[in-house]
């Protein structure tokens, strides 16, 4: 009862309300930068409301997947620290790898019932100082990328180092993708039909976006939305099929 009192506490939700409150604030300063520097450089309000609204859009299909995990970190170390984290990092995965660890160095697990107010101190500080390299790496190497970015343009051809770029993107999430699929594939108990758990989605969000992209590209507003829609029908197809299986 007493962790629960604390975990749960006001005194914690105003903690983490401070936090949520800085992430919009910046949230909102940054968006109004973006719209004011859009307006500078003659970008007109009918080529960046469709971005805006397209990423918005996007942004719903990776936000529902956490929504699992969110309830088992909330079970864990209480609904303010989870509403805090996971609007600041977002990877409700790396949250629970971080209070395992941080659990391992007391020899407890979080889901027994010897985790008390010292492990979720622990808890808080692992997940607090998981954030430093993060926050280090863009502090000391941000500019100097867009230094860099500004030397490749200058020295090479635009439109190549564009294409580059793009290929980066890509072979990212090209990686990520890749990394599910033969993750599955290598699970020597499973069926060859729940092997091909992460490959179902993936080839039901392609196959969407192809039919969105192909067939009905007159379709301004659905283009914009594209993205966001293969993600989603991806996810929802594959979790009937695997649920009806």
């Amino acid at each position: 009862m007493e962790l629960e009192k604390i975990m749960n506490s006001p005194g914690m939700w105003f903690m983490s309300s401070i936090v949520i409150i800085i992430i919009l604030s910046l949230s909102f300063f940054y968006f109004h930068i973006g719209i004011k520097r859009a307006n500078e450089i003659g970008i007109s309000k009918d080529r960046y409301i469709p971005a805006i609204r397209s990423a918005a859009i996007t942004s719903l299909g990776p936000s529902i997947s956490p929504i699992i995990v969110l309830i088992t970190v909330i079970t864990i170390v209480g609904a303010p620290t989870a509403w805090m984290r996971l609007n600041e990092v977002g990877a409700a995965r790396t949250e629970l790898a971080m209070v395992t660890m941080s659990c391992g160095l007391l020899g407890i697990d979080p889901s027994s019932a010897e985790f008390g107010v010292e492990a979720f101190s622990y808890s808080i500080w692992g997940m607090a100082l998981n954030d430093m390299g993060w926050f280090v790496v863009a502090f000391l190497m941000t500019h100097r990328m867009g230094n860099a970015v500004d030397f490749l343009y200058e020295k090479y051809d635009k439109k190549w180092i564009n294409m580059l770029m793009m290929g980066a993107t890509f072979g990212v999430t090209g990686y990520l993708l890749s990394n599910q699929i033969i993750s599955k594939f290598l699970v020597a108990d499973a069926s060859f039909f729940l092997r091909c758990k992460g490959l179902v989605p993936a080839l039901i969000s392609a196959t969407t976006m192809l039919i969105i992209c192909k067939f009905l590209g007159k379709h301004q507003r659905l283009q914009e939305l594209a993205l966001g829609i293969s993600m989603l029908v991806g996810m929802f197809s594959a979790q009937i099929i695997y649920t009806i299986v």
